[in-house]
């Protein structure tokens, strides 16, 4: 066992970077994923079969569109596309679009193609999306490209890319588009044609009257061989199979296994299940697993041997139980269209939950006790049976001990009888029947007395009691005199004293008489004798030491001293986390911890050293019940975690890459003040926009097409030509800038999700011009101006009405006593010897009249 009882310690693999945040040593790191480069699938082909995976169900309301959606795919960018009964239904991640088609058909089929082009097929219509210049999206139908007589279709159920064509299938004829014709295919018979599906880079289709039959180079149908059965059947998937054959659906004959040469029934539970339930789609998740969607049952998940995994329907969460269509995405989760609704299940993690869908509620305790497990919930203790040897475990509902209904605190084991500590009381479970032992209230918890097996102190609300065993299980004695403080947590040392932890008093040592029927002295200890704080400090035991758990560190008795001193050891172990509220060692000499309502787990390494993992239990942030957090390790397959609404279950063995990249996308530009739209974020950017100085309002709209994490992420934002800094991480999914001056600017984002990765940022460029009076075509008008002033001030010093000591010559002023004061021309034929300009010359000839002389008031 690993010993943290000095000072000493490896150098943990677990490092921090010079961003502050933790990280692995690379060794670990290169190692992990050389692992995965050769084992590939193997190692992330599980399934399980524990509890329930995530659900997250989407409603009408929320995406705001048809009902039902008749298939689902993904492109590049990861945005997931639905065909929707009110067209193609786009969803990003935060925001939900919906595109109809010319006729308002239904969409029944959709391919992601290249370029950016969304194929889709209606009722008398098929063709595809693309961007536009503003980023939105566009139809283009190809209708027209058959003749007039070809073009009452009906519905388009397939659309496939198989080599260089595009293959689009209707009941009554396949369409073969080479990019610039069409080739038609129709039945042999008056028969149609049912579906169509990709087999080995070649078409198979459904003839129902021929049977299956397979798509040649010429163009000609040809039957398979041995598919004799499925005449008139009809055929909803096929899936490659282990040893190089096929699993064939039907929808009412189950499932088939085809060899290219017969077809053999799958005599398995799964095939059974779905005969009665009618199966209606299927997907494969690798190549041992696979998913069946049917009309009245839910989901079913099932390996290559028939037996089943999951089966999600209503009763485990599913809002629907009409599977219409299944899709895997990039993160191999999935996402089924319903007929009424649209749900992701996440498959694709080591966490399932056991909760309101199993009888469990929230849940305090747990314990492994004689095939069982127990849960102390806050309804009660449930129980389910625990047969970890079975392959498939499948948790059904969970069982109440009708004695032990209301709060049920903690689960103990002792020998072969387990105690519970519950608010009417304390009870022991033998034979699966719950005996209420002592009816006073609110037990906590409950210790052994060190060298005497057959006594036990129960701690609760208002003291401890003291227990002794007996040939009829646990009997109660007496109360503790000496002591009547809530006992929630306490631990003998190895000296026999009893340590207890108060909620508000600090810590205390409790020195007993020899038979543990009273407490001779209490000593309480805080600040003064070394821990951090009074309030909220830990106790538990590691390797059989006592553990003090501080605001600042992991602390250790001294006896000698009388004094708390900090476990070096453990405190740098655990750097960083400080104010734990929970630690736990277990066989492995994993030590488990929480923190401020987050789990996580320092996994021991073979030298000694360990990697700190909490990106398995981030999806649980904030759902454990603090202070009674617990982890209950059965063994290397299965771990429970209580939270608010059941328990989780972790398996240890389920490799999963918590790192995997993503997108983020700005996904609408507007102008404010005109309420446009500059851009709708469907393709890239294609040339900077440039605004008018008056239209410097600009508004943002993005989205992480990250579908693990939705409803998780976070955003941090930067205008390039305006902000100095990025922002901080924000949740918000839009950003005003106004009042921006002229100028060139670049709009960027990123994203955040909850393991720590962050998306490369998405851009976008605009300029916003100068005003008119700042613009360039100003600034000539301008520079014009100032010519035509300074050559006007020329031309007028030129005719001598500007210069100073003319002016005097020219004109002034007679004072006439007695009429009225006149502005007069005097001496002309002065001026003009004076000056060299005749009056002609002047165009001043007016003048000289005297009846136009102008007449002025003056004081």
């Amino acid at each position: 066992m690993k010993d943290f009882s000095n000072n000493q310690l490896e150098e943990p693999v677990y490092k921090r970077g010079n961003d502050g945040r933790l990280m692995m040593d690379k060794r670990i790191v290169s190692v992990f994923f050389i692992l995965l480069l050769f084992l590939g699938e193997s190692l992330q082909g599980a399934i399980k079969s524990i509890g329930l995976p995530v659900i997250k169900n989407f409603t009408k309301q929320e995406y705001n569109a048809g009902t039902q959606s008749w298939a689902i795919a993904q492109g590049s960018d990861d945005e997931l596309y639905f065909a929707n009964n009110n067209g193609l239904l786009q969803f990003d991640g935060v925001n939900w679009r919906t595109y109809p088609l010319p006729n308002y058909s239904i969409v029944r089929s959709i391919l992601i193609g290249d370029g950016g082009r969304i194929y889709v097929g209606g009722f008398n219509e098929f063709g595809y999306f693309e961007p536009d210049v503003q980023g939105q999206l566009t139809y283009h139908s190809m209708i027209e490209f058959l003749p007039e007589k070809e073009r009452n279709l009906g519905e388009v159920w397939k659309i496939f890319h198989l080599g260089n064509d595009i293959i689009f299938q209707a009941y009554t004829k396949l369409m073969i588009w080479n990019g610039h014709s069409f080739k038609i295919i129709h039945p042999a018979t008056d028969e149609l044609f049912h579906f169509s599906f990709i087999v080995d880079n070649q078409l198979w289709i459904n003839d129902r009257a021929r049977g299956l039959m397979k798509l040649e180079d010429d163009g000609s149908l040809k039957s398979l061989q041995g598919m004799g059965k499925l005449k008139g059947q009809e055929v909803w998937g096929i899936l490659p199979f282990p040893g190089n054959r096929h699993l064939i659906a039907t929808l009412n004959k189950g499932i088939f296994i085809y060899d290219d040469k017969r077809l053999i029934s799958w005599n398995t539970p799964a095939d059974e299940f779905l005969k009665s339930n009618r199966l209606m789609g299927t997907a494969r998740l690798d190549g041992d697993h696979f998913v069946f969607g049917t009309i009245s049952k839910g989901l079913l998940i099932t390996d290559s041997k028939g037996d089943i995994i999951q089966n999600i329907s209503r009763n485990e969460g599913l809002q629907n139980n009409t599977v219409l269509s299944i899709f895997v995405d990039h993160d191999r989760n999935l996402w089924l269209g319903l007929d009424n609704g649209i749900s992701q299940i996440k498959i694709n993690s080591p966490l399932s939950l056991i909760g309101f869908n199993n009888a469990v509620g929230a849940t305090y305790s747990a314990a492994v006790f004689k095939n069982k497990l127990f849960l102390a919930t806050n309804q009660g203790v449930v129980y389910h049976p625990w047969h970890p040897e079975e392959r498939f475990q499948r948790f059904g509902k969970f069982t109440m001990l009708e004695a032990t209904r209301g709060q049920a605190w903690s689960l103990q084991k002792f020998d072969d009888i387990l105690l519970v500590g519950h608010n009417v009381g304390a009870f022991q479970i033998i034979d699966d029947k719950a005996e209420l032992i002592s009816s006073i209230p609110g037990y906590w918890s409950f210790q052994q007395v060190p060298g005497h097996p057959d006594r036990l102190l129960g701690g609760h609300y208002n003291g401890l009691s003291l227990f002794r065993r007996t040939s009829h299980g646990w009997q109660y004695m007496q109360e503790v005199e000496g002591f009547k403080e809530s006992s929630k947590a306490f631990y003998f040392d190895k000296l026999g004293n009893l340590w207890m932890t108060h909620g508000y008093r600090g810590v205390c040592r409790l020195e007993m008489n020899h038979d543990f029927t009273r407490v001779l002295r209490t000593e309480w200890y805080g600040t003064a004798e070394g821990l951090p704080q009074v309030a909220g400090v830990g106790i538990y035991k590691l390797n059989g030491d006592l553990v003090f758990l501080g605001k600042d560190g992991v602390y250790n008795f001294d006896p000698t001293s009388n004094y708390f001193r900090k476990n070096l050891a453990l405190t740098k172990l655990l750097e960083g986390k400080y104010n734990l509220d929970y630690i736990h060692q277990d066989k492995q000499e994993n030590i488990w911890y929480y923190q401020n309502l987050k789990a996580g787990m320092m996994l021991r390494q073979k030298d000694g050293s360990y990697v700190d993992m909490d990106m398995p239990f981030r999806g649980l942030t904030g759902r454990f019940i603090y202070s009674f957090e617990f982890v209950l390790p059965v063994d290397d397959h299965n771990v429970f975690m209580g939270f608010d609404d059941g328990v989780a279950h972790y398996d240890p063995s389920f490799i999963k890459s918590w790192n995997s990249p993503f997108h983020t996308m700005i996904r609408e530009v507007s102008l404010i003040k005109s309420d446009s739209v500059l851009y709708l974020g469907n393709g890239p950017q294609n040339e900077a926009m440039v605004l008018p100085y008056k239209q410097n309002d600009i508004r943002f709209y993005f989205a992480s097409t990250d579908m693990e994490n939705i409803g998780n992420i976070t955003y941090m934002l930067k205008l390039e030509g305006f902000d100095d800094n990025w922002s901080f991480w924000s949740e918000r999914t839009m950003r005003d800038y106004t009042n921006l001056p002229e100028g060139d600017y670049t709009f960027m984002v990123k994203g955040l999700n909850r393991y720590g990765i962050s998306s490369k940022p998405a851009t976008y460029h605009f300029t916003i011009l100068p005003p008119w009076y700042r613009s360039v075509v100003a600034y000539i008008f301008y520079g014009l101006l100032v010519i035509l002033l300074i050559g006007g001030y020329i031309i007028l010093v030129g005719y001598g009405f500007c210069v100073p000591g003319r002016r005097k010559h020219v004109v002034s002023k007679s004072f006439m006593p007695g009429k009225k004061r006149r502005c007069v021309v005097n001496s002309w034929k002065q001026t003009r010897k004076s000056s060299g300009y005749g009056m002609k010359s002047c165009g001043m000839k007016w003048f000289t009249k005297k009846k136009n002389w102008p007449t002025l008031p003056w004081r």
